[in-house]
């Protein structure tokens, strides 16, 4: 199984420009099946959880480590089961 870490990296979107990748995105996007779409949000709400617990201790320095590692992780982790789950509706 390939990851795809950005959206010209799929191949059947690779021939089109960014707007037109972005609409076949979004339109694949609405067609993934309920358990796929729960997948989706676990994993979301996973990587959003951390910084609002800090947020919540003020804890400032430890805050933007978490923010900079959670960020990381939607782009690495996130992104490409996100674009797996929506290639197969393109």
């Amino acid at each position: 199984m390939k990851l795809f870490f950005s959206s010209k990296d799929i191949p059947e979107l690779a021939d089109k420009n960014i707007q037109e990748r972005n609409e076949s995105i979004y339109k694949a996007s609405l067609k993934l099946t309920v358990p796929q779409k729960l997948i989706l949000n676990l994993i979301k709400l996973v990587l959003l959880v951390p910084p609002f617990i800090y947020l919540a201790r003020q804890e400032w320095g430890t805050l933007l480590g978490v923010v900079v590692i959670s960020s990381l992780c939607y782009v690495s982790v996130f992104r490409p089961i996100s674009f797996t789950f929506m290639r197969k509706h393109l």
